[in-house]
């Protein structure tokens, strides 16, 4: 049996039994994985998109980890956001499921979604494509070619800068931002 203390980002919630709950989430160090966890009455649930710390038991008798010492770091909110901005968070860990293999760690995206969930009520429509254009080029290679300069140029600047750059991004033309939501 091992124990190992890690963060990890909640993708799915599924209700195993009535004793046992089932998540799969993206791990800091392990990548997406399916564990689970015992139901306790007076614990707080958790719930989709939550950052959390936690201790994971593994067993070679268990085909799933085992969830301990939970607790919870930051949390989505969905308050007073629009449809098109949750659509679009939505499609950003759609995107990281689908793209990131079971048990493959991947710090820069990791990082780049926690940063997310942490700042949330900070992040804009145009700062949510950048983001999604971001994880696009880590995963896939984003092409840097384009024909309009000012889609050039954000491209170049996506390719060669961080993630907290990227949140300081001005004001996108909104023709522009249409040409980066059709590179995705």
């Amino acid at each position: 049996m091992g124990i190992f203390k890690t963060e990890w980002v909640v993708f799915q919630v599924f209700k195993a039994t009535e004793k046992e709950i089932q998540y799969t989430v993206f791990f800091k160090d392990y990548g997406v994985l399916r564990v689970s966890r015992k139901k306790k009455n007076k614990e707080k649930s958790i719930d989709i998109w939550q950052h959390i710390s936690c201790e994971v038991l593994t067993s070679h008798s268990k085909s799933l980890a085992t969830l301990s010492q939970i607790s919870i770091i930051s949390s989505f909110q969905s308050v007073e956001r629009t449809y098109s901005e949750l659509e679009k968070f939505l499609k950003i860990l759609a995107l990281i499921y689908k793209e990131l293999p079971y048990w493959s760690p991947h710090y820069e995206i990791f990082n780049l979604l926690t940063v997310m969930i942490a700042y949330w009520d900070k992040i804009n429509v145009q700062q949510l494509i950048i983001t999604s254009l971001k994880i696009v080029w880590i995963v896939w290679n984003l092409p840097d070619k384009n024909s309009d300069p000012l889609v050039q140029k954000i491209l170049k600047f996506i390719h060669t800068h961080s993630y907290s750059d990227i949140l300081r991004l001005g004001k996108i033309p909104e023709e522009t931002q249409k040409k980066l939501e059709q590179l995705l």
